[in-house]
């Protein structure tokens, strides 16, 4: 199966860049340098996309790796890479020469393009680019357990499904199995001296300001 390269430019034309040019970025810098890594590379509006807000977070987090251009200061790569650094996932960072990024990234390295897309430029930045999305990739870390609490990253972790619950401010995941077999429970921590049927009217009524009481 092919690896996937989720890929994040900027989807207008901003102030300063001329018309269509973050879809030539698209086109000759970063597509051959995915397809000379070994990945395909997919991006908003491709046609086999799904372009609803959980379909993109989606594939960003299930991409074998991710690209973000945060030239001219994109919202969305910002938003892209944030997701990618959350979840622990590989993301490579790349820049036209003339963008100052505003983000506070200094734990990351951002490769810069000439945003002239000259032709003899543009082939070394390929090959550049490539080569760090290679060696990215196999360094790439283990599993992050916030994906297997999240039951998201379908390929990515390898660690059995398991069920979120929420007990006394802490998270902490539940088997599915187990869960299964305890599903007539509550699954809270700690359990009540008491656990019965719902209140009865008669017992509604004999409650008095202060008295605590545990309801399904």
């Amino acid at each position: 199966m092919e690896k996937k390269c989720f890929i994040i430019v900027p989807v207008s034309d901003p102030d300063g860049y001329a018309k269509g040019h973050f879809n030539r970025v698209y086109q000759y810098i970063i597509v051959p340098a995915c397809r000379l890594a070994g990945f395909s590379p997919i991006r908003v509006g491709d046609p086999d996309m799904d372009d609803t807000p959980l379909g993109i977070i989606k594939t960003i987090i299930e991409s074998d790796i991710a690209i973000c251009d945060l030239s001219s200061n994109d919202p969305h790569a910002l938003y892209g890479f944030a997701i990618r650094q959350a979840t622990g996932l590989p993301v490579m960072l790349i820049k036209d020469l003339k963008t100052n990024v505003s983000a506070n990234i200094p734990e990351y390295d951002v490769m810069e393009y000439d945003e002239s897309l000259r032709i003899d430029t543009v082939q070394n930045e390929v090959e550049s680019l490539s080569e760090t999305l290679k060696k990215m990739f196999a360094e790439k870390p283990g599993p992050n357990p916030l994906l297997s609490r999240l039951n998201i990253g379908a390929g990515l972790v390898t660690e059995a499904p398991a069920s979120v619950v929420y007990t006394e401010s802490v998270f902490t995941t539940v088997p599915i199995e187990e869960e299964k077999k305890e599903s007539h429970l509550p699954i809270i921590s700690p359990l009540p001296d008491f656990v019965g049927d719902p209140l009865t009217q008669d017992e509604i009524d004999k409650l008095k300001v202060g008295d605590s009481f545990f309801h399904l």
